[in-house]
């Protein structure tokens, strides 16, 4: 076997005790953020080199051996815990609304554009909040302009700029309009 041949197998074991005290040592680091579910790759087969038959020589060359050294042992990989799955709320707990500019004037509700977003959801313990973007008064009162006020919430007048919020205790759909201009009607969800 000549030097050469000698070198490259030296310099193979080299890199491959490198790759496998840098896997190790990763392996050994732990997580530093949440765990991530990834599916465990099955391990990849390092491929040893075969030494190439000695050419025959017609002198032999004394040579030292080549000390033999140990394959190193591979690790079983630590196995990674899957993280819990958090679920989401299924509604926001908080939102916002508004009186935007011309819902004083009948029409906003045939697009319902009268409260903007109209329709909202929010957790049970959410809070809405509208604002008056409008130049008129206007009023965020529970119920419906057919039956009146149910009593639930009531901003009274809310002037131009103001803002009036209600936090929702219990989970339901809660109607609610403008005593001043009727056809300005929303909805609440809770959930």
């Amino acid at each position: 076997m000549t030097a050469s041949d000698k070198f490259g197998i030296a310099l193979a074991v080299g890199i491959t005790i490198v790759f496998v005290a840098i896997a190790a040592s990763f392996a050994s680091m732990g997580p530093t953020q949440a765990p991530v579910s990834v599916p465990t790759p099955a391990p990849v087969p390092v491929p040893v080199p075969t030494p190439a038959p000695a050419p025959v020589e017609e002198a032999p060359v004394e040579e030292e051996p080549a000390p033999v050294e140990e394959a190193p042992v591979e690790e079983e990989p630590a196995p990674v815990e899957e993280a819990p799955v958090e679920e989401e709320p299924a509604a926001p707990s908080t939102v916002d609304v508004s009186i935007p500019k011309g819902s004083s004037v009948p029409g906003c509700e045939e697009n319902d554009e009268c409260f903007i977003p109209n329709m909202v959801t929010v957790s049970v313990g959410g809070t809405v909040t509208w604002t008056n973007d409008d130049t008129a008064a206007h009023t965020v009162t529970s119920g419906t302009a057919s039956d009146g006020p149910d009593g639930v919430f009531d901003s009274s007048i809310l002037m131009s700029g103001k803002t009036f919020e209600h936090t929702f205790d219990e989970a339901g759909s809660y109607d609610y309009f403008c005593v001043v201009h009727p056809w300005m009607t929303g909805n609440v969800t809770v959930e």
